[in-house]
């Protein structure tokens, strides 16, 4: 069901009107470069829809400070540039910026073994360290699929962090060996936050106070402990379009460390600029938190500790952005041209890495090397080359799927729509990305595809069998299985010919059939079916992104 908003009455609008327009042209006449920045938030700058607010600064001095749309709908009150959002991601840059706080007080040492400060975790067979929580090495699984899996989604239930910690006690496997891959995790930073609380032997909220933003005069920041906690001059969150319409979509979790801040756009700007000035210990918190991380076998990756260090056009860029609910955020910081962007927006379709891309490219100009679009290489695949690589593949690491149909001269993957073009001999691309598939061939034969992006490590793709879906092979696999791990089980039953998942009050998923023995859900989430030496099914992996290798058993009919 689409839901309306009631247009308010005349004189209402003209009061919001006044409300916004004085927002949006501040205290003074907009510059020339408020203006071209305007144009980046052209679409929030109404009296209809949720907004933003963004500011910039180039060292001490503020270039920026703009606020569109409007901060609640209901209660028809506009943006500004002191509203209070929420930080999304980009609170676990302060959640790590403790921690290197502690270490250099000698409180612990982010080699730490977690164990030291989080001994209810089980002996995986690995040491997980502070550093590797941090920068999402550790191979714990995220807590969002974990949620889910266990039918207490976000949005619906209203986790504490003691929950999240209860299922890392739980938890028998990690996604990889600690260091051996990147893999973004929010249950890391729950642990982090706990790590620093016990280390310290004060609350997040209150250490934070202490050491981060009262030294910084950061007088509007606090963790959201409690989201039922009046906060005047916050902005409510929403999730829609002006063509479908809006709806509430606030954060219902009292979850922090991974998320979690409430803070404002000149906030965000204090705690920047104190690195890029590098005034006192925050020119060093700024170098741990930036600083290499590799992987076990060399491979640096570009996430360091709560912040992505990277090169955009030329220029190093130190970046974060945020989503919780309906809340977007995004800080971005040019240490060697001394800028800083922050903004915070209230609707889940604003996109913050683009806006603060834009609004960079802005401020930066001439500092920026030229966008230049690659030629294509000089030769390409033929159509025959092109159609004998259609087909199923899995990665043996992620377990993620690509099943390749061949249509209008590319190669389209059918489970999330990217069309794969020509791109020299041997490899396609896919269409205006930079993400590539090289194939591996065995004598003549492609038997594989190596997948290659910016920035990643390779992945690898082998082919795979296609599914058997007679109807005695599904009524194999249909049965009650259940995670030990996680203390919750479900039914799988053959419905209309196809597998599906009971999941109670959550509904009846069907299945997709991708491979042999394996089958995916509407949401793109793999089963991979387990058998005995006999070829019995003794249970399933769950695959789910950032949740990898999750077991489950087959429980034993009664």
């Amino acid at each position: 069901m689409t839901l309306r908003l009631r247009l308010p009455r005349p004189a209402a609008l003209a009061t919001a009107c006044l409300a916004s327009c004085a927002t949006i042209a501040a205290a003074q006449a907009p510059t020339a470069l408020d203006r071209r920045i305007d144009s980046v938030f052209a679409a929030f700058a109404r009296t209809s829809t949720p907004g933003c607010a963004v500011g910039v600064d180039r060292g001490t001095a503020p270039l920026v400070r703009r606020a569109y749309g409007m901060a609640n709908l209901e209660a028809n009150v506009p943006w500004t540039v002191g509203t209070i959002s929420e930080s999304g991601s980009t609170a676990k840059q302060f959640v790590a910026a403790g921690l290197v706080l502690l270490a250099r007080d000698g409180v612990l040492a982010l080699d730490d073994d977690i164990t030291r400060w989080i001994p209810e975790v089980r002996d995986l067979g690995h040491r997980i360290t502070v550093r590797q929580l941090l920068s999402h090495t550790s191979g714990l699984p995220d807590r969002y699929t974990l949620h889910d899996v266990m039918a207490r989604p976000a949005g619906i239930v209203d986790h504490p962090n003691a929950e999240v910690m209860a299922i890392v006690a739980r938890l028998r496997e990690l996604n990889f060996a600690p260091g051996e891959d990147y893999l973004y995790s929010n249950t890391g930073y729950v642990v982090a936050a706990t790590v620093l609380e016990r280390a310290s032997g004060k609350s997040l909220q209150a250490f934070s106070q202490e050491r981060i933003f009262g030294p910084l005069g950061m007088r509007d920041t606090q963790w959201r402990e409690d989201h039922r906690t009046v906060v005047p001059g916050r902005a409510a969150a929403y999730a829609g379009t002006a063509a479908t319409g809006f709806r509430n979509d606030h954060p219902f979790t009292r979850v922090i460390g991974s998320g979690g801040l409430l803070i404002t756009v000149d906030d965000y700007l204090k705690w920047a600029g104190a690195q890029q000035r590098r005034e006192g210990v925050w020119g060093a918190v700024a170098d741990s938190l930036s600083g290499v991380i590799r992987l076990n076998e060399g491979t640096a990756i570009t996430y360091g500790l709560g912040v992505t260090t990277d090169t955009w056009r030329g220029v190093r860029r130190v970046s974060h952005t945020g989503s919780t609910g309906g809340y977007r955020a995004a800080l971005y910081r040019f240490p060697d041209q001394a800028v800083s962007v922050a903004l915070l927006c209230n609707v889940g379709s604003a996109n913050p890495g683009a806006l603060a891309t834009s609004v960079a490219a802005v401020v930066l100009g001439e500092a920026l090397e030229p966008v230049r679009a690659e030629r294509a290489p000089a030769t390409a695949m033929t159509a025959e080359g092109l159609a004998a690589l259609a087909g199923r593949y899995r990665s043996p690491r992620t377990h993620e799927v690509l099943v390749l149909l061949p249509r209008d001269g590319a190669l389209v993957d059918s489970l999330t729509g990217t069309a794969f073009v020509p791109w020299g001999d041997d490899r396609v691309r896919a269409r205006g990305g930079a993400v590539e598939l090289q194939v591996i061939r065995t004598g003549a034969a492609a038997t594989a595809l190596r997948w290659t992006a910016p920035g990643a490590r390779p992945n690898d793709y082998a082919r795979v069998e296609a599914p058997d879906t007679a109807p005695a092979a599904l009524a194999a696999l249909a049965a009650r299985y259940r995670s030990p791990e996680l203390d919750v089980g479900y039914p799988l039953i053959v419905r209309d010919g196809a597998l599906a998942v009971d999941a109670g009050w959550m509904g009846v998923e069907p299945l997709r059939p991708l491979y042999r023995d394996g089958f995916a859900t509407p949401n793109g989430e793999i089963l991979e079916f387990t058998r005995d030496a006999r070829g019995r099914v003794t249970g399933y992996t769950l695959w789910a992104g950032r949740v990898r290798h999750l077991r489950f058993e087959r429980v034993a009919a009664r």
